[in-house]
């Protein structure tokens, strides 16, 4: 791979989370909500988690992943409770607030789903595997360098 190669996968990665955000920032504001907290409310959406869980998904330290839950509990969308036999562990569910928000932004996504579906099935199915292989990369490029703040 020569650098130009190099420069373009740095590029490609850019580009999907610039051209993801700017589909999905207006959708989740309109709710009052920023794309991290989304996801939070995602995540609490398929299960109740910890404060440690919600850290691992968004890749944040712990006392931000706090931060970020007590706003979401101000503000409604989630309860926190502290477990009896471990004070420490904090397990997180959504409130009414939150899973109705939660109905409603997954309402406009299926609108997107609606129009990937309206595609060719050979097209869906190459987008399947592409998106696949992308998250093996990003999984494998992780594992390859964790813990390695300076992998250059």
């Amino acid at each position: 791979m020569h650098e130009g190669e190099h420069i373009s996968i740095l590029a490609v990665f850019q580009t999907l989370k610039a051209k993801t955000s700017r589909l999905l920032e207006p959708m989740v504001q309109a709710e009052g909500l920023t794309p991290l907290q989304a996801r939070v409310l995602l995540q609490l959406c398929r299960q109740d988690a910890t404060v440690g869980d919600i850290s691992e998904i968004t890749a944040m330290g712990q006392a931000n992943a706090s931060s970020l839950c007590k706003k979401l509990e101000k503000e409604g969308f989630l309860t926190r409770r502290r477990s009896c036999p471990d004070r420490r562990v904090v397990t997180l569910s959504l409130t009414a607030r939150g899973r109705e928000t939660m109905t409603r932004l997954q309402r406009r996504l299926d609108r997107y789903l609606a129009l990937v579906n309206a595609r060719p099935e050979e097209e869906r199915e190459e987008l399947v595997r592409g998106l696949q292989a992308i998250e093996n990369m990003l999984d494998y490029l992780f594992d390859q360098t964790k813990g390695d703040q300076k992998s250059c």
